[in-house]
């Protein structure tokens, strides 16, 4: 998932040479009033910063830059600044969904939940914390998108995912790698709970040593049981897993269920059958 892209050059490039339509806007919507904004100001000889761009042998992708492109645009200039890296669609898309997180116009909630949403369309499969990295948000929101983007099944729910140490790990349970500090920031509308990995722009990093990294883990793990995100099989993959876990998973599917449900009535049965039967042997 890292970007590997080499920059190539800066050059001037026809508006007619940029791809803008491959799906590598991040943002909810463009805003007209800045558009308009740069475009008075593009016209008073005010020099902005070059767009980026991906060239993969036929086409520019635009990665960042479509308020400068648009306004250039808007005055009908034929040419505009870009600088130009070797990658496809696909690395355009990566540097897209983390610009402006600490620069330009900066990002609203909004276009922070739409990254997250647009990375985990493109990679599913992809764990909560490198969702993160990629669009510089926090891991707590990738992991609340992902969750409503799998109930309303705009996703399907991956048995593992891969870390950002290349491994495969069970669904619900991210394990992060063992080396490196790890950094957690706000992201301006959500806590960064757990995991690592988050870049979001405004808010004030809090190093920590590897030391802590299980730890933290397994209060995301717990967070999880007690919010019903963690499948009974995936507790026998923690280690630290225990009896009252176990418990509380199930607890967390009986109370999602309605209460009409004749399906949660047997499985109320079920218990109190095993209770009795466990007191008597008591």
């Amino acid at each position: 998932m890292h970007n590997r892209s080499l920059f190539m050059q800066n050059k001037e490039l026809t508006l007619e040479q940029i791809d803008i339509y491959g799906g590598t806007q991040a943002r909810v919507a463009t805003n007209d009033d800045a558009i308009s904004s740069y475009a008075d100001a593009m016209l008073e000889g005010a020099k902005f910063p070059p767009i980026a761009t991906y060239y993969d042998g036929s086409k520019y992708w635009l990665a960042d830059g479509f308020h400068r492109f648009l306004a250039a645009q808007r005055n009908e200039f034929e040419t505009i600044s870009a600088d130009i890296y070797d990658g496809s669609r696909t690395d355009a898309l990566r540097h897209a969904l983390g610009a402006n997180a600490t620069n330009g116009i900066y990002r609203s909630n909004a276009d922070k939940r739409n990254a997250a949403e647009i990375a985990l369309e493109e990679w599913p499969n992809m764990s909560n914390a490198v969702i993160a990295e990629v669009c510089k948000v926090s891991p707590d929101l990738v992991r609340r998108c992902r969750l409503e983007m799998e109930r309303d099944n705009r996703i399907e729910s991956p048995k593992h995912v891969t870390g950002k140490d290349g491994k495969q790990y069970p669904t619900g349970i991210e394990r992060e790698p063992r080396g490196g500090s790890q950094k957690v920031e706000n992201d301006g509308s959500d806590s960064a709970s757990g995991g690592s990995g988050g870049f979001g722009g405004g808010g004030k990093g809090e190093e920590r040593g590897t030391g802590g990294a299980s730890m933290e883990i397994e209060a995301d793990a717990r967070k999880m049981i007690r919010e019903g995100e963690i499948k009974h099989s995936e507790l026998d993959q923690l280690k630290s897993a225990t009896a009252i876990d176990y418990a509380e998973t199930a607890l967390n599917v009986l109370n999602r269920m309605k209460a009409d449900d004749p399906r949660r009535s047997d499985a109320v049965a079920r218990i109190e059958r095993w209770l009795a039967k466990e007191k008597a042997v008591a």
